[in-house]
């Protein structure tokens, strides 16, 4: 790499902008991952690494230590890697369960009821952990915006900077994406970014030992956060995966008898691969109580529902569903699982090999893409205990099964099912309302209350069990009804339809929010919102004294692009689906129309303000105003040209106004670092969501862009400000 006060070369600059972004989505996976706070913060990851990149682009001037990236990194590993075996995160974890409203939290270390002072001292951990564990990551981006910022404005061409840096930007989301596909462990990322920061040490900036603990640090860092395991674990594009084996009720841990195998996700038990072959079964009374066999979740439905022909299992998982059906004679089955690893464990270990069966079609694909596009009919719609704590992408807090449980989905559960069809859906709520809101969602969908019971054994070796939800249309369901009421045991398990309380908010597309009871921000987004924006006063001041160099219509322009981002990523999940490969296409995709952007205006020099806002403005109307669903249901083809036109054009009219207004900027560096700040800004106000929802985020996003031009129309001769081809660069 070139040195700082050289002229940067364009493979400079590419390198560095690999390095920013791997690094960054390494840590988002990472973190995310080993921490469960993080997997429902996971933007605070995204805006910690916004904060540092931002603040380093405005002290691009002074010396830039590597050392402090290589720290922060090693901090991080081993607060992950627990070396010491302190519990350190998970204790974090547990002081998000003091919030009433983290209701997805499990009290599970006994840590609960505490004494008043002792959960005092747990929240004010939590907060402090997560406060230096943003701080780390703010600091790690810190001297690579600092070169960022530097080498961008030093170029003497401009747009072949910007190249560098986007076409750096999309090989490192790239070839995050190959570590993904190939399912490579953390350490392996970690040995990417080690050889990046590697590199970043022979650059002359620090003294001669600061630069070769850097050196060496950064290669022996794998190795110390590398964690032996004795289990099979595969990190798949969504999350952790470990195999272990499950033990049958009264036996050791070790040593006892074995009825299955656990598929542990994020270091939790996730779900189970049972051989549910009743041959099986009969023959071993000791794993498998007989009064309790027909119970199991997967067999009783069969015993109440008229026989299914055609059935259609979302959130098949490795198959336990699936072979339930095929064990009660369904004809065919339709299994529609969204992690691939996970469907490739239940071809090859599950004992009673559903997905090889003949009459079974495996779609790995997100539920709600497949409810949108299927034409059904059938007999029987399946609900697999279908939920996840994994979001679906780093610019927003939906998760992967949240477009599942609303309104328009369940509109689509209804067009499949056949005439006298009906709808089993297993949950595992965590509070009465969230059962309250299923249960209204199927009522409002078919009309009639929903049957409800908990079905559930006392061992794990016939399944967890849950609340059953059965629904369709109302002479259907007072069979089942009646089914079930001739069953003494079951009968006492039904809950009267009197007992819902059919006050909870339902979920739309707009307001996806399953684990939420109203629309509100949760207090630990808030207290987390509040440390990033607190690190960044903190920061800022200690990097620029007197508090001067932010640029406003920048930082605004940041926070505008940042919303952009979250709702385009929302109407993407609702086009194409929440799968892994949707998300990379469309962070992929926003770099590229900026870098179009950036054609467009070096070949208009004499591009005016004025059509770009008027354009950009349109457009967020009408993505405020036209659903997703007029797009969704169009052929894939259509769905990219036209839906993805669609989410493109904010983008394109954005980053041609960043050309616009960053070309005559007085300091580049400033302006591009006022911006990322503004990202920054952005990623916290994305919040708002969970409290007005998408289309309000829209209209606040268009709000945002029209006070920044108020500001340059103050700032500059009526807003004329003109772009040289030479000038013109962007941001990413």
């Amino acid at each position: 790499m070139a040195e700082p006060k050289d002229r940067p070369s364009l493979w400079a600059i590419g390198g560095l902008s690999v390095l920013i972004l791997f690094l960054e989505m390494a840590l988002i996976r990472w973190v995310s991952t080993e921490i469960r706070v993080f997997a429902y913060l996971q933007n605070a990851v995204l805006v910690a690494s916004f904060l540092g990149l931002g603040l380093g682009c405005h002290r691009a001037g002074a010396r830039s230590h590597v050392l402090w990236s290589v720290l922060s990194v090693t901090l991080i590993g081993l607060v992950i890697r627990d070396p010491l075996h302190w519990e350190l995160a998970e204790a974090m974890n547990q002081g998000l369960s003091a919030f009433q409203d983290a209701v997805v939290w499990a009290k599970d270390r006994g840590l609960f009821p505490l004494r008043t002072y002792l959960l005092g001292a747990l929240v004010s951990y939590s907060v402090a952990l997560t406060t230096i564990l943003l701080g780390a990551v703010a600091t790690a981006f810190f001297p690579l915006g600092q070169w960022l910022g530097r080498w961008l404005s030093a170029h003497p061409q401009p747009i072949r900077a910007y190249t560098a840096n986007i076409v750096g930007s999309i090989g490192g989301i790239a070839l995050f994406e190959v570590a993904t596909i190939v399912g490579s462990p953390p350490w392996v990322w970690l040995a990417v970014c080690g050889v990046g920061l590697m590199a970043l040490a022979f650059l002359p900036e620090s003294t001669r030992t600061s630069r070769v603990v850097a050196f060496l640090l950064a290669g022996v860092l794998p190795l110390l956060v590398r964690v032996p395991s004795a289990a099979p674990t595969i990190w798949s594009p969504y999350q952790k995966l470990t195999l272990t084996e499950l033990y049958g009720p009264d036996t050791p841990v070790r040593g006892g008898k074995p009825c299955g195998v656990n598929i542990e996700v994020n270091n939790g038990v996730y779900q189970v691969l049972l051989n549910l072959d009743p041959r099986h079964i009969q023959a071993d009374p000791e794993l498998y109580p007989p009064a309790e066999v027909p119970t199991s979740h997967y067999i009783y439905p069969y015993s109440i529902v008229p026989r299914p022909r055609r059935v259609l299992v979302l959130g098949a998982g490795a198959g336990n569903d699936v072979a339930a059906a095929l064990f009660a004679g369904a004809e065919t089955v339709r299994a529609v699982e969204i992690d691939p690893v996970i469907a490739r464990w239940g071809e090859e270990v599950h004992p009673n090999a559903p997905y090889r069966s003949s009459r079974v079609s495996l779609v790995v694909d997100d539920a709600r893409a497949f409810l949108r596009q299927d034409q059904g009919q059938y007999d029987l719609i399946w609900f697999g205990l279908l939920d996840s704590h994994t979001t679906a992408s780093a610019y927003t807090s939906v998760r992967l099964d949240h477009f599942v449980y609303t309104r328009e989905s369940l509109s689509d559960v209804r067009r499949l099912l056949a005439p006298g069809g009906v709808v089993v859906l297993f949950f595992e709520p965590q509070t009465p309302w969230i059962a309250d809101r299923l249960a209204s969602l199927l009522r409002e969908t078919f009309g009639s209350m929903p049957l409800g019971m908990r079905v559930f054994s006392s061992t794990s070796c016939l399944g967890f069990g849950g609340l059953m939800l059965v629904a369709g249309d109302a002479p259907v369901l007072s069979e089942v009804r009646q089914r079930v009421l001739r069953d003494p045991l079951m009968a006492t398990r039904l809950i009267p339809d009197e007992a819902w309380p059919r006050q909870t908010v339902l979920t739309t597309d707009d307001w996806p929010y399953l684990y939420l009871q109203r629309p509100s921000i949760p207090k630990y987004h808030l207290i987390v919102g509040a440390i990033c924006l607190g690190l960044g006063v903190a920061l800022r001041r200690r990097v620029l004294p007197g508090g001067g160099g932010l640029d406003v219509p920048m930082l605004l322009l940041g926070m505008a692009f940042m919303l952009l981002e979250v709702s385009a990523v929302n109407r993407a999940a609702l086009l194409f689906g929440t799968t892994w490969t949707v998300n990379a296409y469309l962070v992929a995709a926003i770099m590229i129309m900026i870098l179009l952007a950036n054609l467009i205006a070096s070949l208009r020099p004499g591009l005016r303000l004025g059509w770009p806002f008027t354009g950009l403005c349109l457009s967020l109307v009408l993505m405020a105003l036209v659903p997703a669903r007029v797009f969704a249901v169009l052929p894939l083809s259509l769905r990219v040209v036209l839906g993805g036109g669609f989410l493109a054009l904010p983008v394109l009219f954005s980053g041609l106004i960043f050309v616009s207004v960053w070309a005559r900027a007085d300091r580049k560096d400033l302006a591009l670092g006022s911006n990322i700040l503004g990202s920054l800004v952005g990623g916290v106000v994305s919040m708002l969501s969970m409290l007005i929802g998408f289309n309000a985020l829209t209209w606040l996003t268009a709000g945002c862009y029209l006070l920044a031009l108020l500001l340059l129309l103050r700032r500059r001769d009526g807003g004329r400000h003109v772009v040289s081809p030479r000038d013109a660069v962007a941001h990413h």
